[in-house]
């Protein structure tokens, strides 16, 4: 779900980037960009479900897979697999945006999964991303750190920190009639603003810079180790090698998945951008923020779980069995 546009009087946007202000509403005909979008959300929505079923089936059924570490990734792969369970209602709307298809409380609903489990599953790459840095640079903390009780508080925390934040907007969701038509509409408010800059912070601005900082510091450390092991066997320098690889695809995907739609939120908040001189600029972004977000919950199991060998592992012995 994204936000697009407000009106020149009134601070009110729409959940989707083919509308246009309320006072003179526009949906787009382009029988081409329907087509695109549709398709590529459509194949997001299978890779997602294969990979995310599969990420869950092969930690669930797999006793040796049931480590702390893979309680993140478990969590990660069921908050992805809910999100990508919206994308056939973004594609209703994408071919019907004039008729919001499932109510007024079904607009706040789809809101608040929406918003929750985009925010969880940013926290949770956030938090699995400190415990990687934990391990490879900080290995006498692992006993101490690393364990399965505190993961699932961390988890716990996520969940509820992400709960929070979008139950504070909710209530600014409501549905719009107008000729015929049923828009899903967001109000922004004083109150809402300061929400939303707090979010923006927490869910993008502080976890991209320290995911950021952390693949400089992982980096620096197993090139220092790289270089004091030099007559170490191939093996350790390989497995050294693709742990950086590993954490340098973790920040650009987060920062490419999840870039455009909080420049959509900044834009909300600074006032002079909420303009109808900037419509295109709206739309552009609002599309980015659309295919994006949802593309994340394809990328993550393939990011975190099956480029894994133990994971690959994993899934062929249940598949022969």
């Amino acid at each position: 779900m994204v936000f697009l546009n407000s009106t020149s009087n009134n601070d009110t946007f729409f959940l989707y980037p083919n509308m246009k202000q309320i006072d003179d509403i526009c949906v787009t005909d382009d029988l081409k960009y329907k087509i695109l979008l549709s398709g590529f959300l459509t194949i997001v929505l299978i890779l997602s479900l294969v990979g995310n079923i599969s990420t869950c089936a092969v930690i669930i059924r797999n006793r040796s897979m049931r480590t702390p570490t893979n309680c993140y990734l478990f969590n990660l792969a069921v908050t992805d697999l809910l999100t990508a369970v919206c994308i056939p209602v973004e594609i209703y709307i994408i071919w019907t945006p004039d008729y919001f298809p499932i109510g007024e409380i079904g607009c706040r609903i789809h809101y608040v999964i929406w918003d929750c489990l985009s925010n969880c599953s940013v926290l949770t790459i956030f938090a699995f991303t400190v415990e990687r840095y934990i391990v490879i640079v900080k290995p006498f903390l692992r006993q101490s750190l690393v364990m399965t009780s505190r993961v699932i508080k961390v988890v716990i925390f996520n969940w509820l920190l992400s709960c929070l934040f979008c139950v504070l907007q909710v209530f600014n969701v409501f549905l719009y009639e107008r000729d015929k038509g049923i828009y899903c509409l967001f109000q922004l408010t004083e109150k809402v603003l300061i929400v939303m800059s707090i979010d923006l912070f927490i869910f993008f601005a502080f976890p991209m810079t320290v995911i950021f900082v952390i693949y400089i510091l992982i980096a620096l450390k197993l090139k220092h180790t790289n270089e004091n092991l030099k007559g170490s066997p191939a093996n350790g320098k390989r497995n050294r090698d693709k742990a950086v690889t590993m954490l340098a695809a973790v920040a650009a995907s987060f920062f490419f998945c999840w870039f455009p739609y909080s420049v959509l939120r900044l834009m909300m908040i600074i006032p002079r951008l909420r303009q109808d001189d900037y419509y295109k600029v709206w739309q552009v972004f609002g599309y980015l923020s659309l295919v994006n977000s949802y593309l994340s919950t394809a990328v993550n199991p393939i990011l975190y779980s099956l480029m894994s060998r133990r994971f690959r592992q994993a899934f062929k012995v249940r598949m022969s069995l």
